[in-house]
């Protein structure tokens, strides 16, 4: 395994960009639904869907490059 590869950083860099905001996505998911603000709440969700989208994408490039080159 190579000890620095820019590409897998790069990639473990954006999942982590990407549960960050899905963590953050989802306190304020809570938030909204404690202060009965249906409208944000149905807003933050589909934002939730997406971001688990792009992380799950970005996981699988990530997977797919430690695949291909072992790194």
């Amino acid at each position: 395994m190579p000890v620095n590869c820019q590409r897998r950083d790069e990639l473990v860099a954006e999942v982590q960009s990407n549960l960050l905001r899905l963590a953050e996505l989802a306190r304020m998911e809570v938030t909204a639904l404690e202060s009965r603000h249906e409208n944000v709440w149905m807003d933050l969700d589909r934002q939730i869907e997406r971001t688990l989208g792009e992380k799950e994408r970005s996981l699988g490039a990530l997977k797919e490059h430690r695949s291909e080159h072992g790194c």
